[in-house]
């Protein structure tokens, strides 16, 4: 019974597998030793302390065979039944030891020190306080290795192909993907990583970064130097600054004052052989040092652009702008819109509120907001109530600014076919004041000269002014536009989804005013449209949709529905009257000609 509890706490070998059962026939335990001899066993260094102390005690016995020695020799074998190791790395380890266990069942099962018992005997069971003594060992024992095989404390080794899509290429013609401008990653997919695009190649690339990191040591080292100096506001320069500061004055007095024939000539035929699909040659344009500079300043750039892309915030040659950071909204994008290659590229772009202009940084657009000096809409204000307020844009005029909103215009609308040729059109923005200028709300644009008495040619929210009443206040200025020129207006066709319930909404609401305030017993469809401004076929169509316009004995009625009405009237008295166009504060003339 002694011996069975030995082998039940002590059959864990070193490498963490259990043996499987045994034969304890003394001629298989002879040949069973001498095979375990010539093979390999790892020990842990637990497992190699444990038998240094055990083996003064075990092997002093020499040669002696206990009782229950002797008499295994003249019985059957006990079978004892496999257990998982503790220190097991995982279920597939046990699998494996479970299917080596067929070809070791007349191995005999090791001591704790490791190694497998001789033939007559290593073990000794002379008292049962060595049972516990031993018990103890093999447990401190396991739970040693169980520690020692633990990975789940280390990190996760990250996949190379999990930050790269291998689909993707590099836009630079004849490039095949491979290095990156800042010597740091394997591949690149846009031009800013690109080295055959800025004239070098992928070893160069890691050179660079090498030495600016060695330059980067030396930089911190000579910080921590002048750590004792007194930061004061007027601190002299240190010795160390005045020597770097004279070595930057004879850098840049050693520069080359023009260019030979020779080199102009080598620049001219790389700009007719690579065009804009490669950088130009700098050499010899200004010193060595600046030209230094501005390479680094290239390889931090393109270094944040990549750390964007992982992010997922930058999506680089999709050719698709996905957010948009306007004034203090960042906007997701909906649709696509031509923006030119190199800004489309980026995945983000940032833009002035006030004048529209399309920036790739945000450094970039916080010096054009320290000089920008537009606070509202180019062209006449003709429209103020409140911080409301309306601007007439000049496509002729303001060409560039008007262009700027078609872009930004067309990033949610899905039907939008005009972005450049905005000269024939006059813009009317809606802005809303504030201390810092008039920020856009929306706006919509119509033809000088239409044919078909189009009030509106496009029509845009901002998504930050969505759902607000901002829409049916566009809606309502347009047609105030066309009571004022005496006209009957309608939105070009087609309208997109949301332009379309806008204006059905806005018809529903024109035709239940009218509706409410006629008294009448006879109505005229062409008396509605003069009244309102509305085309006959608008509100033909919206009866319809509401089943006030009914057929009959020959003759076509128009239902007062008071329900519909009556709905209205809660609505207008819950909503107010903050949302809504004043006639009277329009000051405007229709231009005449264009």
């Amino acid at each position: 019974a002694a011996l069975g509890m030995l082998f039940r706490t002590a059959g864990s070998s070193s490498d963490g597998t259990e043996d499987s059962d045994f034969s304890a026939d003394l001629e298989h335990t002879e040949v069973s030793e001498s095979a375990h001899r010539r093979s390999s066993t790892r020990l842990t260094r637990a497992s190699l302390r444990l038998s240094q102390s055990s083996q003064a005690s075990v092997f002093s016995s020499g040669r002696r065979v206990t009782r229950s020695q002797q008499g295994a020799t003249n019985t059957t074998a006990k079978r004892y039944p496999l257990r998982q190791s503790r220190s097991s790395g995982s279920d597939t380890e046990a699998n494996v030891d479970l299917k080596q266990g067929a070809d070791r069942d007349e191995t005999p099962p090791r001591t704790p020190t490791g190694n497998a018992p001789s033939s007559e005997s290593d073990i000794e069971v002379s008292s049962p306080s060595n049972d516990l003594e031993d018990e103890r060992l093999a447990k401190e024992l396991s739970l040693k290795e169980a520690a020692a095989h633990d990975l789940s404390h280390r990190p996760k080794r990250r996949r190379f192909h999990e930050s790269y899509n291998f689909n993707m290429k590099c836009p630079t013609p004849g490039c095949n993907s491979l290095g990156h401008l800042t010597g740091r990653h394997e591949r690149h997919f846009s031009i800013s990583g690109c080295p055959l695009y800025h004239n070098l190649s992928a070893d160069e690339c890691k050179g660079k970064a090498s030495t600016r990191d060695k330059q980067a040591e030396e930089r911190t080292l000579s910080h921590r130097q002048d750590e004792n100096r007194h930061s004061t506001r007027n601190q002299a320069p240190s010795d160390r600054q005045l020597r770097y500061k004279e070595k930057v004055t004879e850098l840049r007095r050693k520069r080359n004052s023009g260019l030979n024939k020779e080199q102009k000539e080598k620049y001219m035929e790389h700009r007719q052989s690579h065009g804009t699909s490669r950088e130009p040659l700098l050499e010899n344009i200004t010193s060595d040092y600046d030209l230094e500079l501005f390479r680094k300043a290239q390889a931090r750039a393109s270094d944040d652009l990549e750390k964007l892309r992982l992010a997922g915030q930058v999506s680089e040659g999709s050719n698709m702008i996905k957010t948009i950071v306007f004034g203090r909204y960042e906007l997701d994008t909906w649709y696509h819109s031509p923006y030119p290659e190199e800004y489309a590229r980026l995945g983000r772009l940032y833009m002035c509120e006030f004048c529209l202009k399309y920036m790739k940084s945000q450094t970039i657009l916080r010096r054009h907001m320290a000089k920008c000096v537009w606070k509202h809409p180019p062209g006449d204000e003709i429209y103020r109530k409140g911080n409301i307020s309306v601007f007439e844009v000049d496509g002729k005029k303001n060409k560039i600014y008007c262009q700027n909103l078609c872009l930004l215009a067309k990033l949610f609308l899905d039907h939008k076919t005009l972005y450049y040729d905005v000269e024939p059109f006059l813009f009317y923005v809606m802005t809303e004041a504030d201390n810092t200028g008039c920020h856009l709300v929306g706006y919509f644009s119509k033809e000088k000269n239409s044919f078909l008495n189009y009030n509106v040619s496009c029509i845009l929210t901002m998504p930050q002014y969505m759902r607000q009443g901002y829409g049916k206040m566009l809606i309502d200025f347009s047609y105030l536009l066309s009571k004022v020129e005496e006209k009957v207006g309608s939105p070009e066709r087609p309208l997109s989804d949301l332009g379309l319930i806008s204006y059905r909404s806005y018809w529903k609401e024109v035709l239940l005013r009218y509706l409410n305030n006629f008294q009448g017993k006879e109505i005229s469809i062409k008396e509605i449209s003069q009244e309102t401004a509305v085309n006959p076929v608008d509100i033909v169509s919206t009866l319809q949709s509401l089943q006030m316009l009914k057929y009959w004995k020959g003759k076509h009625l128009v239902l007062k529905r008071q329900d519909l009405i009556d709905d209205w009237k809660a609505k207008e008295t819950k909503r107010g009257n903050s949302k809504t166009i004043d006639p009277t504060a329009l000051k405007w003339t229709p231009p005449k000609g264009t």
